[in-house]
């Protein structure tokens, strides 16, 4: 499961924010906004640093800062994963080239030629 951590401004009853921040977090799994902390902060960057918002980050997220670390692990694992397959896959048609050059041509179908 990823998380997606962010802050967003508070809305009033009207869907109109009221220039207050709040640190909140949803996982694609869920897609519902979890506070994470239980107070209006005046500017993002507080709301972004908040003890209360960081700890809770730590314990629904499992990592420290929530910055979508578990995601970029995943993203940077998958890389890794397809640039080896990759590989495997060019040795192969070097491999393949390699035979084809090779390989004496009178030798595997006389007749046809």
């Amino acid at each position: 499961m990823a998380w997606n951590v962010q802050v967003l401004e508070i809305t009033d009853e009207h869907g109109h924010g009221i220039d207050k921040y709040r640190k909140v977090a949803n996982s694609d799994d869920e897609g519902e906004l979890h506070p994470l902390c239980e107070h209006q902060h005046d500017s993002i960057d507080e709301a972004n640093h908040c003890p209360e918002a960081l700890a809770k980050t730590v314990e629904i997220t499992g990592i420290p800062d929530g910055s979508n670390a578990d995601r970029a692990a995943m993203l940077e694992a998958e890389a890794e994963q397809m640039l080896t397959e990759a590989a495997q896959l060019k040795d192969q048609h070097k491999a393949s080239n390699t035979w084809n050059r090779d390989t004496d041509s009178s030798a595997i179908a006389p007749s046809l030629w």
